[in-house]
């Protein structure tokens, strides 16, 4: 019988504890589940919003997390697709115990580490662009920042038959985008000459203006731009003329790479979800098709106050952090 849980929670700007919390006793409801944590996933963007402040006025403590699996411990009546001892993703805050609804989990696929399953939250983040996007393999595509979301979307681009461009300046990143078996890894765009006015697809995952405008200048006519990072702060002083006359007479077609335009779930007449994503993404990393090995350091819920430092400083090496609850 659980009594008390515990959690990582924001407790003041730029603070992350591990703290003491309460646990929810009713009765466990006919679709629902209660899971264990295994392990839980950082999100090196996401999070960073609450934790940084960076739009002001964040009220705390606050509750956080990305994504996490869940070794199960009881289910409802009315579950049918999971049994306890088995393994889900869920979207759950970083907590030892959750309570999940039947919609909203995902059963892990047989035999795979806990810590590349829970990393197939990430590469559902870009799938919605490419789901949306008009711009079919066999053309170039342009991806710039190579953190973790950056890293998953150029895998399953060029897994998926696209000639991916992947750029970042951070020397670290390229080295791992390369042992990750990505074929084309530059700096910036125009390391490539060759490549401009001739991808179909440009996708930014570091939600900085400048690689926007590199990506623009790179893309050919009626080419598609999809911004997936997003744009915490203002990291440039130029004005939005050259970006809107880029727009304008390379006829490019600017979307949101905000990844809930897709539904959670799939239906009659839209087969394509988020939890689809995720279970694909789970299924290409069990697969071996999108490399996640060495990409990720795993730390004790504990130090949760160093990792999250850490990760603002730019201090931590891998792209992915995983919080091992075992």
């Amino acid at each position: 019988m659980i009594q008390t849980n515990q959690a990582i929670r924001f407790t003041g700007k730029q603070q992350a504890s591990l703290v003491q919390c309460d646990w929810d006793p009713s009765p466990l409801a006919a679709d629902e589940i209660i899971g264990r944590t295994i392990v839980s996933l950082v999100s090196n963007g996401s999070e960073m919003g609450a934790y940084k402040d960076y739009t002001g006025g964040m009220k705390y403590p606050v509750e956080t997390g990305y994504a996490a699996i869940l070794e199960v411990l009881e289910v409802g009546k009315e579950i049918t697709n999971v049994k306890a001892g088995e393994r889900v993703l869920a979207l759950s805050p970083h907590q030892a115990y959750s309570r999940v609804k039947f919609n909203d989990y995902i059963p892990v696929p047989e035999g795979m580490k806990p810590e590349h399953a829970v990393i197939g939250r990430f590469p559902a983040v870009s799938m919605t662009s490419m789901i949306h996007s008009r711009i079919r393999p066999t053309e170039s595509v342009m991806v710039t920042g190579l953190g973790i979301v950056g890293l998953m979307c150029a895998q399953v681009m060029q897994h998926c038959g696209y000639e991916v461009y992947a750029f970042d300046p951070n020397e670290g990143r390229r080295e791992t985008a390369r042992s990750c078996g990505l074929r084309h890894v530059y700096a910036s765009p125009e390391e490539v000459p060759a490549l401009k006015g001739t991808a179909g697809l440009a996708i930014d995952c570091s939600g900085r203006e400048e690689a926007v405008y590199s990506l623009l200048a790179n893309l050919r006519k009626g080419g598609e731009l999809y911004l997936v990072g997003v744009p915490w702060f203002r990291s440039t002083d130029k004005f939005a003329h050259d970006l809107l006359r880029s727009i304008f007479y390379g006829y490019v077609q600017v979307n949101s790479g905000w990844e809930w335009s897709l539904p959670r779930h799939s239906s009659e007449f839209h087969p394509n979800s988020n939890n689809g994503s995720i279970r694909k993404a789970m299924e290409w990393i069990r697969d071996g098709l999108i490399q996640v090995e060495n990409i990720y350091d795993s730390y004790a819920p504990s130090a949760c106050g160093e990792v999250y430092a850490g990760i603002a400083d730019g201090v931590l090496t891998k792209p992915c952090v995983i919080f091992d609850w075992s």
